[in-house]
Parts: C-alpha cells; sequence; structure tokens
C-alpha cells in the first residue's frame, strides 16, 4: 500500500507544483489597466514592443508607508497606498496586455541562463523583432480611477535599460503622464 501511495505522489507531484503555481498567479483584470498601459506605450516605433506577461515589483524603486504618506495630493496618495497593496503579489497581464506580443519569465530565465553576454545574444535570435522587453507592474489606482501609479522598465542589453514610476491622470483626451514631483526613483544602467 505504502509503495503504491508513493508512486502516485512522484506521479502527481510534477503536477500539484504546477497547479499550485499556476493558481498563485492571478489574472490582473483592473478595468480601466489596458488604457493606463496603452498610454505608457502609445509610441510609433517600427519593431514591435515585447512585454513580460507577469507583473514585476518594482524591488528597486520601493516606497514606504512614510514615504506614501507624504504625498500632498490625496488622490495620489491614496493611489501610491493601492499600489504598494496590489503588487503584494504577482499577476498576469495577458488579458489587459492582449493584441501584444509578450514573453513568460520561464522563457527569458532560460535565455539568459548562459549569463548576460549570450543571453542578450539568444534574446536577439529569438526575439529579432524587439529591441528588448519591458516589465510593468500593477497599477494603483484611486478609489475615483482618475489617477494611477504604475512602474516600469525596459531592458535592452547588459548594461542597457531604465525604469521607474510614472504617474497618470485621466483627461477628457484619456490617461495622460504627469510630472508630480512624487517619489520618481528613475534609474537608467
Amino acid at each position: 500500500m505504502n509503495t503504491l501511495k508513493y508512486a502516485l505522489v512522484s506521479v502527481l507531484w510534477p503536477a500539484m507544483v504546477v497547479s499550485a503555481q499556476s493558481a498563485a498567479v492571478k489574472v490582473y483584470s483592473e478595468p480601466d489597466a489596458a488604457e493606463v498601459y496603452g498610454a505608457l506605450f502609445a509610441t510609433r516605433s517600427k519593431k514591435p514592443i515585447l512585454f513580460l506577461s507577469t507583473t514585476v515589483k518594482p524591488h528597486i524603486c520601493s516606497v514606504s508607508e512614510k514615504e506614501a504618506e507624504q504625498i500632498k495630493d490625496p488622490a495620489f496618495r491614496e493611489a501610491m497606498s493601492a499600489f504598494r497593496d496590489v503588487n503584494e503579489q504577482v499577476w498576469d497581464l495577458s488579458r489587459v496586455l492582449e493584441g501584444r506580443k509578450t514573453t513568460g519569465e520561464g522563457e527569458l530565465d532560460e535565455t539568459f541562463k548562459p549569463g548576460v553576454v549570450e543571453g542578450w545574444k539568444q534574446f536577439r535570435q529569438r526575439y529579432a523583432h524587439s529591441l528588448g522587453y519591458f516589465a510593468l507592474s500593477a497599477i494603483g489606482f484611486n478609489n475615483a480611477h482618475t489617477v494611477a501609479v504604475v512602474y516600469s522598465e525596459g531592458r535592452c542589453g547588459g548594461l542597457c535599460g531604465a525604469g521607474g514610476f510614472k504617474y497618470l491622470r485621466r483627461t477628457p483626451d484619456g490617461w495622460k503622464r504627469v510630472n508630480t514631483g512624487f517619489p520618481q526613483c528613475d534609474w537608467i544602467s
């Protein structure tokens, strides 16, 4: 009996692990997210943009609760608080990035397994259409959905990348980036 139990566990274990990992990544379906992401990448680039299909946590850029409380604009203070909460987990962006070229974190991990230099060579072969890729956080909205906070980063080589917070406000013409003086955490390499 024990042998049968161990045999079943050894056969079913990989499927249970994959299932648990898949269940951990929920689909991101925030109503205004596609419009906000679209406003960030309204570009006329000749090459399609490649996106990571799951959210990234802004490890390089973080805003403490104390820093968030110091944001004077109450709408953006509320959005930053929501940003911190929603980014406690990883989200699947497939639905809100529908129609855009995406890649999974596993594919990128496999591509860069041999190291940065060889990884970028493999990336250029695998994704010849793209100069690099973008990774996005989930979006923090205020309750009225009039302002938004998002973190984005672009990677284009070993020492080629940039990222930071983006602040947007809903206008009659759609979502527009605004300069706020709030924590930016812009970085470049």
